[in-house]
């Protein structure tokens, strides 16, 4: 329930979000952005409904007015037995929704359709126009750039009459996190480097993030493991860090094992426990030189513009250089990617053109393909190589994300 600062409370809007990281940041980030756009007065004045892991993304957020935690979930699932959900309220629920009506906000902004929650808080809702959403939609079945934000913003903007033709493309979400986070992952990032004594002193460091929530969106261990190993191999001043993983907890392990055995000294399986905090991964992700995943929720923290708060230690400042790779299987990339801020792998496969799994992969059964066979590790590995490569020079990332 409510969780918040030692402040005055001044509710005029709530963002809802659905239970993802990537909704969060990718819809959430970008809403507060687009209603300050419009109204300025309104900083500070913006409270969030999520969840405890979604909470992390705006705790050091000052245009977040209070963070409202719940582990309730208001928005139909897609199996049958969910479609009442937020309908028909439990005890808790109800208490949540009575909690949310005291509160009398000016507008509510749904990430999803949850008429049990929306019915009853009785405020404005940050509809979209649907001209608009018609012509993003068939823009989507094309692979067109629709990214979630953006479809979130305009949106905003419907509510508060802002033509839609004046939309503006490329806005940063801003992710704030505390100096604190980046001192944190300073240290880890020497730590690190002294791992891998070994190494040239201007080694480059890779991230990849082998695990997400969904066989959807997972890349292959082998199709990772090639290209990783293919790019160890050409670039002697490479370094690969591997992410845990918490929904398929071995692929972490896999190909750490797997690029390990031939490159002893250069390749880090980063600790599972304790779990880093999201700001604290954020954080590092910013560290390295290189982040590689697929479409997961750390690959919008990864592209999300970190930023201190106010009164912060400017010594330890997020650097935002982090070049990111994303990997596309039967998700959408026109609509979760940002081909504006990564390289993008794996566009045009026919079931990212699809409602599901392109933009609903949740309980999609993809009877054991891989989603992924359209992607060659060569194109990995000529990616990684052309955003880190040898002689300093850079490549054509343009080109490579457009395979």
């Amino acid at each position: 329930m409510p969780h918040g600062r030692q402040k005055t409370d001044t509710p005029r809007f709530l963002v809802t979000l659905e239970a993802g990281i990537g909704d969060a940041v990718a819809m959430g980030l970008s809403v507060i952005d687009q209603i300050i756009a419009n109204d300025p007065t309104a900083t500070g004045t913006i409270d969030v409904l999520c969840n405890e892991l979604q909470a992390q993304i705006f705790a050091c957020d000052p245009r977040v007015n209070r963070i409202i935690q719940t582990n309730k979930v208001f928005y139909p699932g897609p199996h049958v037995s969910q479609w009442l959900r937020g309908i028909t309220l439990d005890a808790q629920a109800a208490h949540v929704i009575q909690f949310l009506k005291q509160r009398h906000y000016e507008a509510i902004f749904p990430s999803s359709l949850a008429p049990g929650l929306f019915f009853r808080l009785r405020s404005h809702l940050m509809y979209p126009s649907l001209p608009v959403l018609a012509r993003d939609f068939f823009a989507l079945r094309r692979l067109d750039d629709v990214p979630i934000g953006t479809v979130a913003r305009k949106m905003v903007n419907h509510y508060f009459k802002y033509p839609a033709s004046q939309m503006a493309h490329g806005h940063e979400m801003l992710l704030y996190i505390s100096s604190a986070h980046v001192q944190k992952a300073m240290n880890t990032m020497a730590n690190l480097k002294k791992e891998a004594a070994a190494m040239p002193r201007d080694c480059m460091m890779l991230l990849v993030a082998p695990d997400t929530t969904s066989a959807v969106t997972r890349p292959p261990v082998a199709l990772l493991a090639m290209a990783l190993s293919a790019s160890l191999e050409r670039n002697p001043r490479l370094a690969v860090c591997v992410l845990p993983g918490y929904t398929d907890t071995t692929c972490a392990a896999n190909l750490y094992n797997i690029l390990s055995q031939r490159f002893a000294g250069r390749v880090f399986l980063l600790p599972a426990e304790p779990r880093a905090g999201l700001l604290d991964l954020a954080a590092l992700i910013d560290q390295f030189a290189l982040f590689v995943s697929g479409d997961t929720g750390v690959m919008h923290l990864a592209v999300a513009h970190k930023k201190l708060r106010e009164g912060d230690d400017k010594r330890f400042s997020p650097g935002n250089k982090t070049k990111v790779i994303a990997l596309f299987g039967g998700t959408n990339p026109g609509y979760f990617g940002y081909s504006q801020r990564s390289v993008i792998i794996g566009r045009g496969r026919k079931e990212q053109r699809a409602f599901r799994p392109g933009i609903a992969k949740v309980a999609y059964d993809t009877k054991n393909r891989d989603l992924f066979d359209h992607i060659a590790p060569r194109q990995l590995a000529d990616a990684i190589c052309s955003v880190l490569p040898i002689d300093g020079t850079t490549g054509q990332l343009e080109r490579i994300s457009r395979q």
